[in-house]
């Protein structure tokens, strides 16, 4: 019998391979659809096969990045060891690859899409294999098992790119940050002082003054901050200021901006503590891409990369030389310095963060550890978390653990976990239960049980709201399939309402919708007033939508699923039109069919919120008041002798 060839396909491919053949589809659902009807063969849709395969593809992904850092050297050294600096910082957990973005480095979903189609293969036990349209790194990695034939493959990053990109990337920084420095000490005054208690935040983005009442708002601590001076407790902010270039060359603009720090003696500009010789330094040093080349070389380095055979470094190649040459690491390093002088000037009894174990909150704690070390360091949980949004994930041995190097991830002292869902997935990367608090996160203190849309199902027309991420490509699939199972029900009307960040009409692709969907510009009351159906891929406003009575739908892409709804499992889940049109024509007959149950709305709440009858920032602001303060204070009762001898010298780190 001969075996069927595999015609594994990105795009839709300019000529029909031959009706014996198999086509594995990574097509967006539209054109999937147009595909089937074209095509007298069999079609699998790799979103039918991606499912079964997730669990043991973020496996791989987070130990062969957990074992990257601990590669050894000849001489025995582990690669993040041989990055430490003088005063022991070491640069490989301020590199992008460590971090785990999956939003943004997509290696996690390259392996996804790997072992999808060794999945498929194996099915179909054949070995001609062609693929079309995709990435040639897949490729690469694949044909260490079989042989496979390219049609229209590129390379996702060429050597080139990486190395243009990422100088002049360094450069730029270079400019934009002696620019910004000039600007930031002739235009602020030196900082006053900090506070008992600081928040880490990013000026102009994070943390704004309100032009009208001159006072300070924060878009993730909300009214914590004011809590806290109520009781009695000084306050200040840590901030990196971020000024948008076009505006250093208009001057009334600068001065909308910075004009605040005029007002305020209690914002430390963390700029304000650097010198033009500093961020030369870091900018021009390049030995930590040269460690890495030397390791390169390593038989070590070459089996970190490999998992049941399959050599998986061509999908890491690009982002591991990227991210040593880019302005990635000179940028924490910078962060880390000036974070060093903020906390040995003016030494707060605590700090908070709102970006748990990203990059800058690394670069922070590390600040604080060696500006600092009695200071106890603090992180909010700023969003929702899945198993799969990889972000906070960690080896709780290699990376959270101490290890034979003595180098383990940057990380705070406690954790203010917004449910009881992302207190499971901090101990499960090694934190202990008596230092993750489930209190709630202060960005969602505006939540509450209520019933938000009581007369939707009355509307003829039903509003579809679509909720968008910063994850373009992944939210394009999402409209794409809405869109096509909405297509000829006059009943519905489509909505989307963008992320803040991130504007879908102006994406090239979203210009064959903009007819179709009709873009809200009101408030998240008002766009959840209106809404008789959410429809996602992983947004909060989902979570924020179910417990208030609207129900729900995620569309489930192949690549990761970054919502809680991944492991709550209580809303329908669709990776298929047909299945996805069944529904709304259902919803339309019947849309009361679809609202959640209490019980069901109480263990959402409770996974995703902690909503309890007090208010989240009350709960963060008597802990920090009555416990870790207290705590604080006994650790200023030892000499720093005694306290490294107690703590073991590394409380943090």
């Amino acid at each position: 019998m001969t075996k069927k060839t595999l015609w594994v396909c990105w795009k839709e491919p300019n000529y029909l391979p031959a009706a014996n053949a198999v086509i594995l589809s990574f097509l967006r659902p539209s054109k999937e659809e147009e595909l089937k009807k074209k095509f007298s063969g069999e079609l699998i849709s790799a979103r039918q096969i991606a499912p079964q395969i997730k669990d043991k593809a973020r496996k791989i992904y987070i130990d062969i990045i957990a074992n990257i850092g601990i590669v050894s050297s000849k001489e025995g050294k582990t690669l993040r060891e041989a990055l430490k600096r003088k005063d022991g910082v070491s640069l490989w957990w301020f590199h992008p690859v460590s971090h785990k973005d999956c939003e943004s480095d997509s290696t996690f979903q390259f392996i996804i899409e790997i072992l999808t189609i060794i999945s498929a293969v194996n099915s179909l036990n054949t070995n001609d294999i062609v693929f079309y349209g995709g990435y040639k790194e897949l490729a690469e990695v694949l044909r260490s098992i079989w042989k496979i034939r390219e049609i229209k493959c590129r390379k996702k990053t060429s050597r080139a790119d990486i190395f243009f990109k990422g100088l002049t990337g360094r450069l730029k920084y270079l400019f934009a940050f002696l620019l910004q420095g000039v600007v930031i000490k002739k235009c602020c005054r030196a900082p006053q002082g900090g506070g008992d208690i600081v928040f880490s935040g990013f000026w102009n983005w994070s943390v704004k003054e309100n032009k009208d009442t001159y006072e300070l708002e924060d878009n993730y601590f909300k009214s914590l901050p004011d809590k806290l001076t109520a009781a009695g407790i000084k306050i200040g902010w840590f901030l990196w200021a971020q000024l948008p270039f076009h505006y250093f060359f208009k001057k009334d603009k600068l001065k909308q901006i910075l004009d605040p720090f005029k007002r305020h003696t209690n914002l430390v500009v963390l700029q304000h503590l650097l010198t033009a010789r500093e961020g030369l330094k870091a900018l021009v040093n390049f030995r930590p891409y040269f460690i890495f080349l030397s390791f390169c070389r390593t038989n070590s380095f070459k089996e970190a990369f490999i998992r049941e055979s399959i050599d998986f470094y061509p999908l890491l190649r690009s982002p591991l030389i990227y991210g040593f040459i880019n302005s990635n690491i000179p940028n924490f390093e910078l962060i880390y310095s000036s974070s060093q002088k903020a906390f040995k000037k003016y030494k707060p009894k605590v700090s908070l963060t709102f970006l748990e174990l990203f990059l800058h909150s690394r670069a922070f704690y590390m600040g604080a550890k060696l500006g600092s070390s009695k200071t106890v360091n603090c992180a909010m949980q700023h969003a929702s978390y899945s198993r799969e949004k990889t972000f906070i994930v960690l080896d709780p041995e290699i990376e959270y653990g101490i290890w034979r190097d003595n180098c383990s991830i940057p990380k705070p002292d406690y954790i203010f976990a917004m449910g009881e869902l992302g207190k499971e997935i901090f101990m499960e990367s090694g934190f202990p239960e008596d230092k993750v608090i489930l209190t709630g996160s202060s960005r969602y203190e505006h939540i509450k049980r209520n019933s938000i849309n009581p007369g939707g199902k009355m509307r003829k027309i039903k509003n579809i709201l679509m909720v968008t991420t910063v994850a373009r490509d992944l939210e394009m699939e999402m409209i794409d399939a809405v869109c096509l199972a909405a297509k000829g029900l006059p009943q519905l009307r489509l909505l989307l309402r963008n992320h803040p960040f991130v504007k879908m009409q102006e994406y090239a692709d979203f210009r064959g919708y903009k007819n179709k969907i009709t873009i809200t510009k009101g408030s998240l009351e008002e766009d959840l007033n209106n809404a008789d159906l959410i429809v996602f891929s992983y947004s909060t406003v989902a979570e924020e939508a179910l417990i208030r009575g609207i129900p729900v739908w995620q569309w489930l892409p192949v690549s990761y699923n970054g919502s809680v709804f991944r492991d709550l499992k209580v809303i329908p889940v669709f990776n298929s039109v047909a299945g996805l049109r069944e529904s709304l024509k259902r919803f339309i007959e019947h849309p009361e069919l679809f609202i959640l149950d209490e019980a069901t709305k109480d263990v959402v709440s409770e996974k995703c919120f902690h909503i309890t009858n007090e208010n989240v920032n009350k709960r963060i602001a008597d802990y920090l008041i009555n416990e870790i303060i207290p705590h604080q204070r006994q650790r200023e009762q030892y000499s720093d002798d005694e306290f490294s001898f107690l703590f073991g010298g590394n409380p943090r780190v």
